[in-house]
């Protein structure tokens, strides 16, 4: 019988949802342009269930926006990095409106 302690159970969950992320991040980057133009409005509406949420959302726009913007040099043609570029501009206003929501609940919930 194996023991897991609650450690390697939490490690192993990051683990989980580092690969989900990069997997749904993929996904967005061939789809985004076509068939999922909503994917930020999208999850930045899921993003304010839950604090957890949030997380995660916030850290796949890092992301997505790293790769877009930072390493997208090497991996993507310049026409599919200045499409994605030019999406991720457009829809900025929304991740914005995320960050401001969270920094007034953060300050709302410190009184």
């Amino acid at each position: 019988m194996v023991l897991e302690f609650p450690e390697d159970q939490a490690q192993q969950q990051a683990f989980l949802l580092t690969k989900l992320n990069a997997t749904l991040i993929s996904i967005v980057k061939n789809e985004w342009r076509t068939t999922w133009k909503e994917f930020i409005p999208e999850i930045c509406t899921h993003a304010k269930q839950s604090q957890n949420k949030c997380e995660n959302a916030l850290n796949i726009l890092r992301i997505m926006s790293e790769e877009i913007f930072d390493f997208s040099k090497n991996v993507i043609l310049q026409s599919e990095a200045a499409s994605l570029k030019g999406q991720m501009t457009e829809q900025f206003g929304q991740v914005n409106e995320l960050c401001y929501w969270v920094l007034s609940n953060a300050l709302t919930s410190q009184v």
